[in-house]
């Protein structure tokens, strides 16, 4: 490639701790273990850098760096500075590669480094003996600066290099292949449901398997206004459902009535909606009401201040059911989860029936062992099949002290054996603890790790609790989906479906 770097416009191709200036210049810079000073070089040298960054390891490191590098043709100079990264060595490694190369194992010839090894999955399985390779050709000269942190003796050697001529390498650039992104994750998205007997016999002794996938291949996926839940554990990020209007909200004036302090709600509505946008989380409000008026107050209100599912919640069933037929006569019925239906109560499942059913359910087999919530499921879901045409379960969750920590291998279980969506409320195993004066204390620990464990399991929708934490909860819950995302792409190359947080920092480059 000639002239001015008009393909350059998805350079740089790999992502990474990196700093850009101008894509036409000739120097890149690697700074080793100075986190600072890339940034602090390109904005004192714009005309002459193309790129810098630090690197503190000696093998994928270096690996993204000849990608970055070899994909701009402009590149011909790299300037190795900053902090010695003991052990690694990354800045000898580089020189060394330059230098020597790789022999048949893929590793520097010459390298002090721990691993200095450059695999092919490093460059996405291509054979990398053709990215040293070019690395060498094009890059005419290293400038060694290591342990140099002097931002104005590195810049005054980039200005040296800048005002250099140096041609634009005559061969095309270099990109890493793009990969053909695999969803599959063996699921067949589905509405339809049929129960049959399950033995419970057979999980007396059931144990979690296999910790990534559910072996049940008829796992659904319900699509709720937009919002997917169900599948293989990663495969959509798990919903976070805030809940107001709870007893005890500080939005709340009058129970009864459904008054509140409107400004307070729209303000925690807005801040879950924009903490879900920020780290594509997707979210759900989790309206809970104690009388059909307030319910009905607080549903329309919630309704015209997201675009997201709401879940309705009382522990009335006529409360329920009043939001139910609210939503059908507003026309967004589509968008509502009925929370929840724990017991075989004859007269709320006549009257869900009798005003056309609800579309999505909870259900609740709430018990304190896996084989006594798989008999409750199976019964449950029998009894209301002709009021719920969507179920989803949800195990409860005891205290601790009863167990509580079970509900997720019962969560794990209940979608394995039905493949339904799950739900699980994993705040309520701290959030009724007691609380001492003195000593040790259930306000004393911190329970926050509780919450990523919904995500772990592959469970579907984590009630968090009071929506005002949403700030809190949604990075925990972004960090934990990266991580399983991270799993499974580099184990068995198999990605999440977006939008998700793994997407928006960027790693899948």
């Amino acid at each position: 490639m000639k002239g001015d770097n008009t393909e350059l416009r998805k350079w740089p191709p790999v992502s990474g701790d990196w700093v850009l200036g101008n894509p036409n210049a000739h120097i890149a810079i690697m700074t080793c273990g100075s986190y600072e000073l890339p940034s602090h070089l390109v904005n004192s040298n714009k005309d002459y850098v193309a790129i810098a960054g630090f690197c503190e390891v000696e093998n994928e490191g270096i690996a993204k760096i000849l990608q970055n590098i070899c994909s701009n043709a402009s590149i011909r100079v790299l300037v190795v500075a900053g902090e010695r990264v003991k052990g690694h060595e990354p800045g000898q490694s580089i020189i060394s590669l330059y230098e020597n190369g790789i022999d048949d194992n893929f590793t520097i010839i010459g390298s002090n480094g721990t691993i200095p090894t450059l695999l092919p999955r490093y460059f996405k399985n291509i054979d990398p003996f053709i990215w040293v390779s070019r690395f060498q050709q094009q890059i005419v000269n290293i400038l060694d600066l290591r342990n140099e942190t002097d931002l104005n003796k590195i810049s005054e050697e980039i200005a040296k290099l800048g005002e250099q001529a140096f041609e634009t390498f005559p061969d095309e650039p270099l990109f890493p292949p793009v990969q053909k992104v695999n969803y599959d994750f063996g699921t067949l998205a589905s509405s339809e449901y049929d129960i049959t007997e399950i033995d419970v016999k057979k999980t007396e002794n059931m144990l979690l398997g296999n910790p990534l996938f559910f072996s049940n291949t008829q796992l659904l996926v319900y699509d709720i206004g937009g919002t997917k839940i169900g599948g293989q554990r990663g495969e959509y990020p798990c919903v976070l459902a805030g809940t107001i209007f709870y007893k005890g909200d500080k939005t709340v004036e009058n129970s009864d009535r459904g008054l509140f302090d409107k400004k307070l709600a729209a303000d925690y509505i807005y801040q879950q909606e924009l903490k879900s946008f920020e780290f594509e989380i997707p979210s759900m409000v989790h309206v809970v009401g104690e009388t059909p008026m307030a319910i009905e107050n607080y549903l329309l209100f919630a309704i015209e201040r997201t675009d997201s599912p709401i879940i309705v919640d009382s522990p009335d069933a006529a409360t329920r059911i009043a939001a139910v037929q609210l939503s059908k006569d507003m026309g967004f019925d589509n968008r509502i989860i009925y929370n929840s239906i724990f017991v075989q109560d004859e007269a709320e499942i006549k009257t869900l029936t009798e005003i056309g059913g609800v579309e999505y359910a909870i259900i609740l087999p709430y018990d304190l062992t896996v084989e006594e919530r798989v008999v409750k499921t199976n019964d449950l879901i029998n009894f209301a099949k002709d009021a719920v045409k969507k179920p989803i379960l949800d195990p409860g969750v005891p205290k601790l002290g009863e167990g509580g920590f079970s509900a997720l291998h019962a969560a794990w279980t209940l979608k394995d054996i039905y493949g339904f969506p799950m739900a699980i409320g994993i705040h309520n195993l701290h959030s009724r603890l007691p609380k001492k004066e003195k000593g040790l204390s259930a306000k004393s620990l911190d329970f926050g790790f509780n919450y990523a464990f919904p995500s772990n399991f592959g469970i579907d929708i984590n009630m968090y609790g009071p929506i005002k934490r949403a700030d809190k909860i949604f990075p925990m819950i972004a960090a934990i989906e990266t991580m399983i995302a991270d799993e499974l792409i580099k184990i068995y190359d198999i990605s999440p479906r977006p939008p998700h947080p793994y997407y928006k920092l960027g790693l899948e480059g």
